[in-house]
């Protein structure tokens, strides 16, 4: 692999989050149309505000392309985190962990005791999550999926999961 390969999540925009901000504009909408009088009061003014944000926050997550990983000959840098050498890691293990009442799978890179690695702070608190996962389930592509799994098999040691 002579250039970085870039995957990105996919997820899915027809969701909870969509569905209320729709609501949350309708009403909105419908307020303003048979009772404009009330876009003079605070809480409507607030109203107003807290759907735009929420239209922009899912507007960034759901149609800007967000990346996975960037994976080189040298590094792989996983989300916006800082990129991880291949040789600081010991072996790469799939696992199945728990989030929220589901089970996920994983691949966890296991990285070599000592390695001189600046972890942010959602590396250092994530749970059953390693500081270095690559999603296997449903936020990423298959074909993705599989592509990742190769190359990370062609890189390190990758345990598998027993089928």
């Amino acid at each position: 692999m002579k250039t970085e390969k870039i995957f990105y999540y996919h997820f899915d925009k027809i969701n909870p989050w969509f569905m209320l901000n729709t609501a949350l504009l309708i009403m909105l909408i419908y307020i303003s149309i048979k009772c404009g009088c009330l876009l003079f009061w605070w809480q409507t003014q607030v109203l107003w505000d807290v759907a735009i944000f929420s239209w922009l926050v899912w507007s960034y997550k759901y149609l800007l392309p967000q990346r996975l990983a960037v994976i080189n000959d040298k590094t792989i840098t996983i989300d916006h985190c800082e990129p991880l050498a291949w040789k600081d890691i010991s072996h790469a293990e799939e696992r199945i962990v728990r989030c929220c009442f589901h089970k996920l799978k994983i691949i966890a890179l296991i990285p070599k005791v000592g390695i001189n690695y600046k972890y942010n702070f959602l590396q250092r608190h994530n749970g059953e999550f390693t500081a270095f996962s690559i999603p296997l389930y449903e936020i990423v592509s298959q074909k993705d999926v599989e592509e990742i799994t190769k190359i990370i098999a062609k890189k390190v040691k990758l345990v598998k999961l027993p089928d």
